[in-house]
């Protein structure tokens, strides 16, 4: 049979003043969260095409209820991001038998590198990364077999130092990696810099996110 495969995007609701923080000061902090709607609706429009099931993980306080969609979704849980990506690589695990995850900061990710990844999966890895210049990744999978707690404790988050503690643990775990190719987040204005720069050449579809940073004359018309 062939195997099943499901990704999960893990974001948050647009809300001022809680997404894109560090864009804040180069842009409002309204602004930051019209940018970061932007990169999830043309994210989600791309990876809804992909041969593999779509799941969204929100993180959302006690009170706010997961929002409407057509995508199937869930709450987050867990106390920091590691126990986060497991428990939500761990529900999708009961019903596939390959699981990614990957975060709503690259707009222009390309569905060929997540297929990619799967594929690695199917074909002997165990545990799948895309690194980013920064020093983490932007997606990490396994399979239902391989995934484990640990691979996701004891990370320092957030630091230069995610990407190598991750490929540690799973040489501890005995787990075999593979890599895809290297990508960059879009934390910081001088990120959002370079992409105004890469989709002003076209390298790139991401209309919610053009239209938006035209109208913010980022991008010349």
């Amino acid at each position: 049979m062939p195997d099943s495969r499901c990704l999960v995007l893990f974001t948050k609701p647009a809300i001022a003043g809680r997404v894109k923080t560090r864009l804040i000061g180069e842009l409002t902090a309204e602004q930051a969260a019209e940018l970061h709607e932007a990169f999830l609706g043309d994210l989600i429009e791309r990876v809804k095409s992909g041969n593999f099931a779509l799941r969204i993980a929100w993180a959302l306080e006690p009170r706010e209820s997961v929002p409407e969609s057509t995508v199937a979704a869930f709450r987050q849980q867990g106390a920091d991001l590691g126990e986060r990506l497991f428990d939500g690589l761990g529900r999708t695990s009961e019903d596939h038998d390959l699981v990614a995850a990957i975060g709503s900061d690259h707009p222009e990710l390309p569905l060929s590198h997540i297929e990619s990844g799967f594929d690695k999966l199917a074909e002997g890895a165990e545990v799948v990364l895309g690194p980013t210049a920064d020093g983490g990744y932007y997606l990490v999978g396994a399979t239902k077999q391989a995934l484990n707690r640990e691979i996701f404790a004891g990370i320092d988050w957030s630091t230069d130092r995610v990407l190598r503690s991750t490929l540690d643990r799973c040489r501890d775990l005995d787990l075999a990696v593979e890599l895809l190719p290297t990508g960059a987040d879009v934390d910081t204005p001088d990120d959002l810099s370079r992409l105004a720069s890469r989709l002003a050449k076209g390298e790139c579809d991401c209309p919610r996110t053009i239209r938006l940073l035209r109208a913010w004359r980022q991008i010349q018309p």
